[in-house]
């Protein structure tokens, strides 16, 4: 009876899950039909070029400033009321130029199906700064999606336009010369892979190849310097990016080739251009593959380019790992006797790194709030790091493990970026990174590639995350100091040269950290200049190492001594590089250090005055090396040493190639050290911004315009916010 009594039990339960899923086909039946019926008779809205389809328009010159039309298009089965058109920026939220607005035209006004409307746009420069422009114009109405449900935001369409550059036929070059400097190494990759498929032995054209190309990126980025409007602000269209590239790049996952510069990048771009063709001469030393070498030597430089220009998080990732597997194989290959074992170490501590970083990329890509992509297609989820930068991140409330996200998300990304600074205790790569890099990586890896970790706090942590930024700067500024000590005693232990500059690589960057940790506009910009004048002295030691160790295979501190009587040019040149190193005043060195400090001791002054025991300890580890390197008597047992035999015996004076690396760098040093500005004047206002998000003061994430400056925006409704469309 009880088994009965269950079967029943069970066949009634049957039945009534069958009835309830029999019941929600219906509901969704119904909906479905009542969704169809009354999307019949309604409107739906396409925007586009006037010669059809979708994509941004191409403002043309016409008289004194740039003019487009597009379509507003009903392509649905009924009428489409248009309520509103108008440029998407605002006086607090200046996204365009000043000088963009609309032609009159009536509103609101009914388009019939198939019908359409011609809307136009014109853009007067005048005194703008911007030579580009980005945007968008919205168009509200009462249409529908194809689906039938309502639109969310207003129909969009992208608008570009540029200006000429005054260099006639080759102004395109101008245009796009961030892509240009990005991607032309990739031309060494290609001919270097042609001409192994050919059979081409002559590798020292390959060579000479490579240090054209790096030359060439040399005179661009000069070009780009001299082109650079250092007064640029946010407030002047482009979020304060120039030279600005960006299309749609990866359209299912809204991601776009979005690349530019602005004060923070600028200077970065300069340095990446000047180190790697300064690694390119000393990478004469090579001797060995040098067609696979130089295939990765190119491919690095794309890498590093990339990181800093990009201004999309997928694109920046994609760069970023770019960088990671060229390094390791220049390491791992072509290293000293430990290569292999640094190679991975390396390629793991940084990989470890980019999980984290993507990790954060994801969680801002998931999160992000509806916007538009450069061509005006509506999007729920974004990758551009200026849309990013508007989100109130933590006005959502979101939880990580029962954790505030954005503190979570803020300590994914430092830890991804203080492994390449490398900071303490995520330092342990380096030294053998360096100690097993030929010379010319070694310049690389000091030079740039630590940059890198403290541009992505920047751009990164600073801009898209500020409030967790101010929860963590105490943190920053601590580590920071860490740096500067343990690294300058851990320099100052040691018998190797190449060692004794990796760890005071890991000294210096610390002022970077406790710049940044201030929270100050002097500390901001102490850093850049920190991580600039850095990356110049480094790469001369690195190259001085490079060329004591050519000539006897040896860089124990200990067998040398006297070697000012053999090679007194080199010891000029090694003297010259330590006392930069170690902050002389006169040196470009010395800004970095003094600004850090000035910027700093307002809000931490123990951590200041324990940071500054480090100077002298750095100045002590220094003048010890010089001391036993090159002072005293000369050890007359190198006079039978055998890689000195070819020479008589004497230690050969640098030559004219190891000096022509090493002058450029030389002299920036020297002229930067007494005459700072051309630097400052780069990065004072990208300072200032980063400073803006940050500052608690500031009502918004967004930089509004300088004082005394209206935008100039013309809306056909008279309106210039952008409604729901932030």
């Amino acid at each position: 009876m009880f088994q009965r009594t269950v079967h029943m039990a069970r066949t009634f339960a049957r039945y009534r899950l069958f009835v309830a899923l029999l019941a929600l086909a219906a509901t969704a039946l119904g909906a479905g039909s009542a969704r169809a019926a009354g999307a019949e008779g309604r409107g739906r809205i396409e925007l586009g070029p006037t010669t059809g389809g979708r994509g941004s328009i191409d403002l043309v010159t016409e008289g004194e400033g740039y003019q487009g039309t597009f379509e507003v298009r009903n392509v649905g089965d009924g009428p489409l009321t248009v309520t509103r058109i108008a440029t998407r920026t605002s006086a607090e939220d200046p996204r365009m130029p000043p000088g963009v607005g609309l032609k009159e035209h009536p509103i609101p006004f009914v388009l019939e199906p198939g019908e359409t409307t011609e809307v136009t746009v014109r853009w007067t420069p005048g005194a703008a700064r911007a030579r580009e422009l980005y945007g968008h114009v919205l168009v509200e109405s009462d249409a529908v999606r194809e689906d039938g449900t309502p639109r969310l935001q207003p129909a969009a369409v992208g608008l570009r336009a540029e200006r000429p550059l005054g260099l006639g036929p080759f102004d395109w070059i101008g245009r796009h010369i961030l892509s240009i400097m990005t991607f032309l190494p990739l031309v060494g990759v290609i001919a270097i892979f042609i001409a192994h498929l050919l059979g081409y032995k002559k590798d020292k054209y390959l060579r000479l190849m490579t240090v054209v190309l790096m030359g060439l990126e040399v005179l661009l980025a000069a070009w780009l310097y001299y082109k650079f409007d250092s007064r640029m602000l946010r407030g002047d269209g482009n979020d304060g990016f120039q030279f600005v590239d960006r299309v749609v790049w990866v359209r299912s996952l809204n991601v776009e080739y979005f690349v530019g510069v602005d004060g923070i990048s600028i200077t970065m771009v300069l340095l990446t251009a000047l180190i790697s063709f300064v690694g390119a001469i000393a990478s004469y030393s090579v001797e060995k593959q040098l067609k696979g070498y130089f295939a990765m030597y190119n491919l690095l430089v794309v890498g590093m380019m990339g990181t800093f220009v990009a201004l999309d998080l997928l694109l920046f990732f994609v760069f970023w790992e770019v960088m990671l597997l060229p390094m390791y194989f220049l390491i791992g290959i072509w290293g000293g006797p430990r290569r292999q074992y640094a190679a991975i170490k390396f390629f793991v501590y940084t990989l470890a790194g980019s999980v984290f970083m993507l990790l954060g990329f994801i969680f801002f890509y998931l999160n992000s709030d509806p916007t538009y992509m450069v061509d005006g297609q509506s999007v729920t989820r974004i990758f551009a790091i200026p849309e990013l930068q508007r989100v109130a991140w933590l006005s959502k409330g979101l939880l990580i493990l029962g954790m505030s996200a954005v503190k979570v998300v803020w300590v994914w990304l430092f830890v991804a970026f203080a492994i390449k600074i490398p900071m303490f205790p995520f330092h342990t790569w380096l030294p053998d990174a360096h100690v097993e890099a030929p010379t010319a990586i070694s310049v690389i890896l000091a030079g740039v590639l630590l940059k890198m970790g403290t541009y992505g706090i920047l751009r990164m942590n600073f801009a898209l995350l500020p409030e967790a930024t101010r929860w963590a700067a105490p943190a920053m500024a601590i580590f920071g100091v860490i740096n500067i000590i343990y690294g300058a005693f851990c320099a100052m232990a040691q018998k190797d040269l190449k060692k004794l500059v990796a760890y005071s690589s890991v000294s210096h960057m610390g002022f970077t950290l406790l710049a940044l940790g201030a929270l100050t506009p002097q500390g901001i910009e102490a850093c850049l200049v920190q991580m600039f004048n850095h990356g110049l002295i480094t790469g001369m030691l690195f190259t001085l190492v490079g060329v004591v160790y050519d000539r006897v295979h040896t860089r124990d501190l200990d067998k040398f001594g006297g070697l000012a009587q053999e090679m007194p040019l080199y010891s000029a040149f090694v003297g010259f590089a330590f006392m930069a190193s170690l902050g002389l005043p006169g040196l470009s060195g010395f800004w970095g250090e003094a600004m850090t400090f000035i910027g700093s001791f307002p809000r931490y002054r123990l951590l200041v005055v324990i940071a500054a025991t480090g100077v002298i300890v750095t100045a002590a580890y220094h003048l010890w090396a010089l001391q036993r390197m090159f002072l005293g008597k000369f050890r007359e047992e190198w006079r039978t040493n055998k890689y000195l035999e070819p020479h008589g015996g004497r230690f050969p004076e640098i030559n004219g190639r190891e000096m022509f690396s090493l002058a450029p760098l030389a002299i920036l040093v020297l002229v930067l050290g007494f005459w700072p500005r051309p630097l400052l004047r780069l990065i004072d206002q990208g300072s200032l911004q980063v400073h803006r998000m940050i500052d608690t003061g500031s009502v918004a994430p967004v930089a509004a315009l300088p004082a005394g400056r209206e935008p100039t925006v013309l809306a056909a409704t008279g309106d210039d916010t952008d409604g729901e469309a932030r």
